[in-house]
């Protein structure tokens, strides 16, 4: 299978669990900062008309499907690759890898509150987890040059992101040749599915299923008259 698709114009790499795992793994170990993230139907839906984030998005070193409906939309119909996705096993291996290996792990979000729910997503799904720092961070703080240093400050491996689309790529991409560590992980949305949430979750993910699937459509509606 190609390990690369194309949807709404972005580039997304088509991996199994077991071959995301060992690109991760590397990337962790070497400095400058790679960056990877599990990108979205519903990123996809808001952002991938924004030229500047498109181009910012491509630029990640993996940038890997977070819904079955992105494996669909590009016509995937493999069957373990959705469930995969459907289960975050990639997800859960980085995070056990991460524990087991001692990894110090930096945290970043928007606000406070979306701090409380990155931390305890992370508790449901790996308490062993070494936090060696965190913080907040919004455009307009002006504070991404002390954040770096903040970050740069703690011997950091592994940074992992809960920032919004699309300022959590604009982010990487001003600032990833300042970032002493090994990888930088965009894990946002998938985690937060982590923190319940019950019919509340089920009514929103139900409107993001059409609102993507509506922008595929328009998309290869528009692509056929070309």
């Amino acid at each position: 299978m190609n390990e690369r698709i194309e949807i709404l114009g972005i580039g997304i790499d088509c991996l199994s669990a077991k071959e995301a795992m060992l690109r991760a793994m590397r990337y962790t170990e070497d400095t400058p900062v790679e960056a990877m993230e599990i990108i979205t139907m519903d990123t996809l839906a808001r952002c991938s008309a924004d030229e500047a984030w498109a181009a910012q998005a491509g630029d990640m070193d993996l940038l890997l499907p977070g819904d079955p409906e992105v494996l669909e939309a590009a016509g995937i119909r493999d069957e373990l690759r959705k469930k995969e996705l459907a289960n975050r096993t990639f997800l859960k291996m980085f995070l056990k890898y991460l524990q087991k290996n001692h990894k110090r792990i930096y945290l970043l979000a928007a606000d406070e509150p979306d701090m409380e729910k990155l931390t305890g997503a992370l508790r449901h799904m790996n308490r062993g987890l070494r936090i060696t720092g965190r913080d907040t961070v919004r455009p307009e703080d002006g504070r991404e040059d002390e954040i770096v240093n903040n970050i740069n400050g703690t011997e950091t491996d592994c940074i992992i992101s809960v920032l919004p689309s699309p300022y959590q790529e604009a982010f990487v991409s001003r600032n990833r040749s300042l970032l002493n560590v090994g990888v930088w992980c965009g894990f946002g949305a998938v985690l937060a599915e982590n923190c319940g949430g019950g019919a509340l979750n089920r009514a929103i993910r139900f409107l993001q299923k059409a609102v993507f699937r509506r922008r595929v459509g328009n998309q290869q509606k528009n692509s056929a008259f070309l």
